[in-house]
């Protein structure tokens, strides 16, 4: 399957199911038998929702079981901003005993060099593609990643616009909107009631009732809500 049709074939998937599929058949032609995808977890702010495929069984039920919260490559490619390469992790800062600790444990179980891709969806939703378990090392080396990147993206880009109507947007007032947004910008209740002119517990009553509306207990859960449900931008 080539890079083209492979992209067409993703923005017509129907399902993320056939999206996965059509991207797993395409990098195992091009040798990379596994695939990873990857992405904040929308439920539960600060933590990670993880996709395996093609791994040994051995390293998945390790990872699921211990290895995911150590896992340095989705933080580290979303601050490059660019693919990275497995191989080239001490490269790439910052990086610490835990993340060198994941990198031997997955040499131990049989996983191979490859690429993780940063992806881009609607309104922000971000997410990682990664690639690995070649059947030869020259694969990583000749690697085509602009074009392995392209194929990462479509795939991301397709599960977010299908995974779009699964999701309700919370109906925030518009004051409330201007009082998430001023949040998402670091704003204290004082500084919020200072610019609005409003008193301070007028600003606290409007905030618990966004938290309610966006089901999160924190600030920064708020403001990162709100960003992917669209309802306000920083």
């Amino acid at each position: 399957m080539d890079d083209s049709r492979a992209i067409r074939r993703l923005a017509a998937a129907e399902t993320r199911d056939d999206a996965l599929a059509i991207a797993r058949a395409f990098f195992r032609n091009h040798g990379f038998h596994a695939l990873s995808y990857v992405r904040p977890s929308r439920k539960y702010p600060g933590r990670a929702e993880v996709e395996t495929f093609g791994f040994p069984e051995a390293w998945t039920a390790l990872y699921d079981a211990e290895l995911n919260r150590i896992d340095p490559f989705p933080a580290l490619v979303a601050r490059a901003g660019r693919a990275v390469r497995f191989a080239e992790i001490a490269d790439v800062r910052p990086i610490n005993a835990d993340h060198l600790q994941f990198v031997e444990r997955a040499r131990e179980h049989g996983v191979t060099d490859g690429y993780m891709f940063p992806t881009f969806g609607p309104r922000q939703h971000l997410a990682a593609v990664g690639i690995s378990m070649v059947d030869h090392p020259d694969r990583v080396d000749h690697a085509d990643v602009p074009i392995y990147h392209s194929v990462a993206q479509a795939l991301h880009l397709r599960i977010d616009q299908l995974d779009q109507g699964h999701f309700e947007r919370p109906h925030l007032a518009p004051r409330e909107v201007t009082i998430l947004h001023w949040i998402a910008h670091g704003k204290s209740n004082d500084e919020i009631a200072l610019i609005l002119g409003n008193k301070r517990p007028t600003i606290a009553t409007h905030i618990k009732r966004i938290f309610a509306k966006l089901d999160v207990t924190d600030r920064a859960s708020a403001a990162v809500q709100g960003i992917k449900y669209g309802i306000i931008s920083v």
